[in-house]
């Protein structure tokens, strides 16, 4: 048990205490147990968490998504506004290429920022998927953006490339 729940136990053992000078009701609201709600036979089902299966689901809509658009991109933001350094610098490198590339803001969805990650099995954002295939991250798209790689592979999706 933490410190602090040993304290906060401590001083609601001594609140509701016969000997404490209000033994009223009020003084006992702090006493709680540190069990688990799911595993608190007390607490009633409608109160209970749910576990939520919408991990499938999650990765239902990814994989919609990397089907579905030819470039796609989980970030911290939006490609108008990112919210984070390594986000920016991919969405300037696919800008730069003038391709059309889709995104989705993680920080808008908590089960989309983990579903991401669980199933790409990277743990870092931004992910970069072309043409179905998860291709990296920020370190990995910008190393390829140097070496020419990126190019050879978006040229299909922008002929006009030189």
């Amino acid at each position: 048990m933490s410190s602090f729940a040993a304290a906060v136990r401590a001083a609601a053992r001594r609140r509701a205490s016969p000997s404490s000078s209000s033994g009223s009701w009020s003084s006992r609201i702090f006493a709680f147990s540190t069990k688990a709600p799911e595993n608190n036979a007390d607490s009633h089902d409608d109160f209970k968490p749910v576990a939520k299966t919408a991990a499938g689901s999650v990765h239902e809509m990814i994989e919609k998504d990397i089907q579905g658009n030819p470039v796609m991109v989980y970030m911290k933001g939006n490609p108008d506004a990112p919210q984070c350094g390594f986000s920016a610098m991919v969405v300037r490198i696919l800008k730069h290429y003038e391709v059309p590339f889709s995104s989705r803001n993680v920080l808008e969805d908590a089960e989309l920022r983990e579903g991401v990650k669980s199933f790409s099995k990277w743990p870092t954002i931004p992910q970069v998927y072309i043409k179905g295939e998860f291709v990296g991250g920020c370190d990995i798209v910008t190393n390829m953006h140097r070496s020419g790689e990126l190019k050879d592979k978006l040229k299909a999706l922008n002929p006009d490339l030189p």
